[in-house]
């Protein structure tokens, strides 16, 4: 045996290191160069005005946060694996890891911010480090420790309002040594969790998996990592049961084919559908100011939350379309299913959605009353919902078979995200909300409807709408 056979292995090099962060960031990199753009721009507006920097700060660390979730979660699933493999020098390639994403997503936003305004790179590093250290945190941490999280938030209402801190305690708890000590504090609680899921002997539980677990696992390439995936999912156990008269029901044997986010509905399923949209509205009306007379910031998110419990079957429907090793051709061999396939489809993704959508909007209905909302809240919820509902659906049923609609389903939730927010906040800071806005989200909700039939119509035309791609 030659002594190059013999030799071991070299080292990982920090250009493997680099494209295993950069791969691990994916499409949210997209993030990260939004902040590197947007978030000097927002800082120049103001020349040397503070409040135009922090602005810009608070949107750079916003985009850092998102990846760091993103990222961090295929990282640290890639590390943990790699210890549990035993594979040699793990420990390396994390501080590689580690260095080259805080290079990424805190150094050369920091720098750029820094060059806009001069003085204030420590303070834009630490707060970017901040952001970047609670997004790991975020999916570090065990899912039941959200609910002492919010506990924690809501405790906070019950503090003086007419206490006031020293100004020397108030410079130093936004100086970069403050936010420095917190996101080194936020690291180390994420190292204490990863080091408890290290410890395991088994695999953790569904309360207690971190969520970087649990985004690997829904994430997997290969036709028998892809099956397993589909057949073992909790969401295909939960929203799909089985019963025993499916070949008499043949849009219900589509439903079930279908895996999650559609079949037959259950009260575990809405339960879990909807629990989470509970908890925030309740988190919310706890931590909102009643008798200020001030807009709450909660009723602006109001839409999203709503438009939210229907990305379940959207996304399925299009992880199946672009990763058949999933089922999709073997669905076109089910026999019993509706003779329409098109129409089947395009009916059982719009009863999802508006079946998911609608005790939800009941919540956020509820919400609004709680809080003495005014009447154009309820027509704004109502109108922009379902406008969201229609474009949504129809996007999705037009990207099934075209990447390039695929994406543009992708910047339309992106401007409908963007358009709520704005829509609520406009009809909300305000005595009495612009005139144009009702019309301008019944034009949307007219084009939303007039797309899904355009989707609807394109689908028949083909031979077999999940056969061809």
């Amino acid at each position: 045996m030659s002594a190059v056979a013999d030799s071991p292995r070299a080292p990982m090099q920090p250009a493997t290191a680099l494209r295993t962060v950069v791969s691990a960031g994916g499409w949210g990199n997209g993030l990260l160069l939004l902040g590197i753009v947007f978030g000097p721009l927002l800082a120049s507006l103001g020349d040397a005005d503070p409040k135009s920097f922090t602005l810009g700060l608070a949107f750079a660390t916003i985009c850092t946060l998102f990846w760091s979730m993103l990222a961090g979660s295929r990282l640290l699933a890639l590390l943990l694996t790699s210890s549990r493999l035993r594979l040699p020098g793990w420990d390396r390639q994390a501080a590689l890891y580690g260095a080259f994403a805080a290079l990424l997503a805190v150094v050369a936003p920091a720098a750029v911010l820094a060059a806009v305004q001069s003085g204030g790179f420590a303070l834009a590093v630490t707060v970017l480090a901040t952001g970047a250290a609670v997004g790991l945190f975020w999916v570090s941490m065990p899912p039941w420790a959200m609910w002492a999280l919010l506990g924690l938030g809501a405790a906070t209402t019950w503090w003086p309002g007419d206490m006031t801190a020293p100004p020397g305690l108030v410079a130093w708890l936004t100086s970069p040594a403050a936010f420095g000590l917190l996101a080194m504090a936020t690291l180390a609680a994420c190292a204490a969790c990863w080091a408890w899921v290290f410890r395991l002997e088994r695999a953790p539980g569904q309360w207690s998996a971190p969520l970087a677990l649990l985004v690997s696992n829904s994430s997997r390439g290969t036709l028998e990592q892809a099956q397993q995936a589909n057949w073992n999912s909790s969401l295909f156990a939960l929203d799909t049961p089985v019963g025993s008269e499916l070949r008499r029901q043949p849009q219900q044997a589509l439903a079930v084919a279908l895996g999650p986010g559609f079949g037959r509905t259950t009260l575990k399923g809405a339960l879990a559908t909807h629990g989470p949209i509970v908890a925030v509205a309740l988190f919310w009306l706890l931590l909102a100011d009643r008798g200020s007379g001030r807009f709450d910031i909660g009723l602006a998110f109001a839409p999203l939350m709503v438009l939210g419990t229907a990305l379940a079957p959207m996304l399925r429907l299009q992880t199946m379309f672009w990763r058949p090793a999933l089922g999709l051709h073997e669905l076109a061999l089910l026999p019993g299913l509706p003779r329409r396939p098109a129409a089947s489809l395009s009916g059982q993704l719009g009863r999802q959605m508006i079946g998911r959508g609608l005790p939800a909007l009941a919540v956020m209905a509820g919400y609004g009353l709680a809080l003495g909302a005014p009447r154009a809240y309820f027509l704004l919820l109502l109108w922009i919902c379902a406008a969201g509902l229609f474009l949504l659906g129809g996007a999705v049923l037009l990207s099934l078979h075209s990447r390039i609609a695929r994406w543009g389903t992708a910047a339309l939730a992106v401007l409908i995200t963007v358009a709520a927010i704005a829509s609520m906040l406009a009809a909300g800071l305000k005595a009495q909300a612009p005139e144009w806005l009702l019309p301008a989200w019944s034009a949307a909700l007219i084009a939303g409807v007039a797309l899904h039939g355009f989707a609807l119509a394109r689908l028949k035309a083909l031979p077999h709408p999940w056969v061809q791609h």
